[in-house]
């Protein structure tokens, strides 16, 4: 700074930016040599904590630290004493700044993890080799790991199976997936072996809670929703949570299915404890799609002595099995309608009384029968193939598009017969027999019809002799000038009807009469829209739930305040997404967030947000804290919401 005299005899004092901008330029410099002094670097870990059994799987991660250039890392190493399974990768870079009496500081961390399932070949100690990235232009190497591999040890207490309903499907069939767990009842007592463990129940791993791409099925917390225990006494699959009073926790599902018979390790029958996990796929590709290995981990209740239970620390693995989505072979039937499966098919002509040249409709249902394929990959049959048909018949609307209702898919085709005596001919679709492999007609009924020929128009249907008995059947002239009594040609007057303006009118009044019938089918049609509708006010519902909870909060309950805090925002999650909100966690809102591409910093924001909800119940509620979520959850929504909107309307 420079002080000088101004022209009042003041003293002023003003900045010598000369001084100043070269000093901003060095502490920049400085910090951002503070920010990236730390090299980059390969770090690389393991969740679990404690040694696995052959058959089970770990998670393996690669963080790419110090480096806002990330590389996919080469892991080719590992595939030697390995199976191998890409999880995906995330970008967990931080920026932190904080004010300390008047001193600011920041700090920023850069992080990049790639996930992987790593599944062992072999027992015995693993070594986890190093993997290799080029980081900024140089090649860099992480850390060796060694994993402890345990033999399972032969036992006849826990049996673990995967059951699938056919080893070999075909795209649109269905197909299930069933993890069967048996266990033997404790000596002397006739309980449940499951019932002690309320505490502590047995765990299942399994790989098909996330759908694999090429196949369909339902929501996980559709499936897994009817299941749940009331009385704690199950099983935990892998990291599903329940929320009650938003004390997160494994949620435990009742699998109980009854008792079966089965020679145990040494051929003596034993009446087991049967559990099962069912779980029903569409599959849409064709390809090769795996389940399992699935394991069984826990401490199972194996004795009774007076009145306590003595208990053994017991894994079962499930071996994994494969399931074939087959191609439709090649060449295929001219008619094959894409058909996979069993299915009925029926015609219906309407009507069956007409004359040369008049409209029918001629209507193709298709209705799936047992073991049948979705009726999405069935078309229309190509009419003009069928010589029957393309003779006897103008076909208008040559590929209809069909129409879905309860099982069965409809066609409707537009035809004008050519001719007076014809009908419709048996018509032959093909579909494809799985079970035999091979293609299979179908053949409908023949439909009877009355085709009669259009009349002609005759002089006595243009005229006729009013009030005489005797049509008149001759169009005749008269000689007795231009009309009867009238000689005087000025005596006439233009009395021809103004017929262009008459057509205006009609037009005018059949736009109106459309306009108005299209305006209601719309209403119509998006009134029964219900995924619109919730999609539409989902929105407004969580700013309504936010309003209540400032209501709440103004009341003094602040616990009952962050509670519909939390709903609204779950809420607004399962309205565009068409979900069940029950059962919904904060993990499933962080995977909706990322679907809907909604910015990391937003995604970050509510993911704090409700984790300081879910720690809350542990403990009290500051009333400021409380109004400040209330606040922050209100901007999120409103900035979150185009995001899930958009998601699930394309």
């Amino acid at each position: 700074m420079t002080t000088e005299t101004n022209r009042f005899g003041r003293l002023s004092t003003r900045r010598s930016w000369s001084l100043m901008l070269p000093l901003a330029g060095i502490l920049f410099l400085i910090g951002s040599q503070s920010l990236h002094s730390a090299p980059p670097e390969i770090v690389c870990s393991v969740i679990e904590e404690e040694d696995i059994f052959l058959g089970e799987s770990l998670t393996y991660q690669v963080n790419i630290q110090n480096s806002d250039t990330p590389s996919t890392p080469n892991i080719a190493g590992l595939n030697e004493q390995f199976t191998v399974e890409f999880l995906g990768d995330q970008s967990r870079n931080q920026s932190s700044t904080m004010i300390i009496n008047g001193r600011v500081s920041q700090t920023n961390s850069l992080s990049h993890v790639y996930q992987y399932r790593l599944t062992p070949k072999l027992a015995g100690t693993l070594t986890i080799p190093e993997v290799t990235a080029i980081i900024d232009g140089k090649n860099l190497t992480s850390n060796a790991l060694s994993v402890r591999v345990l033999d399972i040890p032969e036992q006849d207490t826990v049996v673990a199976e995967i059951v699938p309903s056919s080893n070999k499907v075909y795209p649109t069939q269905s197909f299930s997936i069933k993890l069967r767990v048996l266990v033997q009842p404790i000596a002397d007592t006739r309980e449940e072996p499951l019932k002690p463990l309320r505490r502590s129940p047995p765990r299942l791993q399994i790989n098909w809670l996330k759908t694999q791409e090429g196949l369909e099925t339902n929501e996980v917390s559709d499936w897994l929703q009817p299941m749940l225990s009331t009385n704690n006494v199950g099983f935990t699959i892998n990291e599903v949570n329940a929320d009650s009073f938003l004390r997160t926790r494994l949620a435990v599902f009742d699998l109980s299915k009854g008792r079966e018979k089965r020679n145990g390790l040494t051929g003596i029958p034993i009446e087991y404890f049967v559990y099962e996990l069912d779980r029903k796929f569409v599959a849409e590709k064709p390809g090769t799609y795996t389940f399992g290995p699935a394991s069984v981990k826990g401490t199972f209740a194996t004795g009774f002595s007076g009145r306590e239970y003595s208990a053994t620390r017991i894994v079962a693995i499930a071996p994994a099995i494969n399931i074939e989505v087959l191609e439709v072979p090649s060449p295929r039937p001219n008619n094959f309608i894409g058909g996979i499966g069993n299915y009925a098919v029926s015609v219906v002509a309407t009507p069956t009384k007409l004359r040369v040249g008049d409209p029918m409709t001629l209507t193709l249902q298709i209705t799936q029968g047992e073991g049948s394929g979705s009726l999405k990959l069935i078309s229309a049959p190509d009419l003009t193939a069928v010589p029957e048909i393309a003779d006897q018949f103008d076909i208008v609307d040559k590929n209809p598009v069909g129409r879905q209702e309860n099982g069965s898919k409809k066609f409707a085709f537009a035809l004008r017969p050519k001719r007076a005596g014809v009908s419709i001919p048996a018509l032959s679709v093909s579909t494809f027999d799985p079970t035999s492999e091979s293609f299979s007609n179908i053949r409908t009924d023949p439909i009877a019809m009355e085709v009669t020929e259009a009349s002609t128009i005759g002089g006595g249907d243009l005229i006729g002799a009013i009030g005489s008995a005797k049509p008149v059947t001759d169009i005749k002239t008269r000689a007795d000038g231009i009309f009867h009594n009238v000689t005087d040609v000025s005596q006439l007057r233009d009395e021809l009807t103004d017929l262009m303006n008459g057509l205006k009118w009609v037009a005018a009044l059949w736009m109106g009469t459309g306009i108005a019938i299209t305006t209601l089918l719309v209403f119509r049609r998006q009134s029964a829209d219900v995924p619109r509708q919730r999609r539409v006010s989902a929105r407004r519902t969580a700013q309504s739930r936010l309003t209540a909870a400032k209501s709440l909060l103004n009341q003094g309950k602040q616990r009952e305040s962050l509670r519909e805090v939390r709903a609204a925002i779950l809420g607004l999650v399962a309205d565009t997404g068409n979900r069940i909100a029950d059962g919904l966690t904060t993990a499933n809102v962080n995977d909706a967030m990322q679907a809907a591409a909604v910015p990391n910093e937003d995604q970050q924001k509510l993911k704090r947000l409700l984790e300081r909800i879910e720690s809350s119940e542990y403990g009290a509620t500051d009333a400021t804290d409380s109004t400040l979520l209330v606040k922050d959850a209100a901007e999120l929504v409103d900035r979150v919401s185009p995001f899930l909107v958009r998601r699930f309307t394309r």
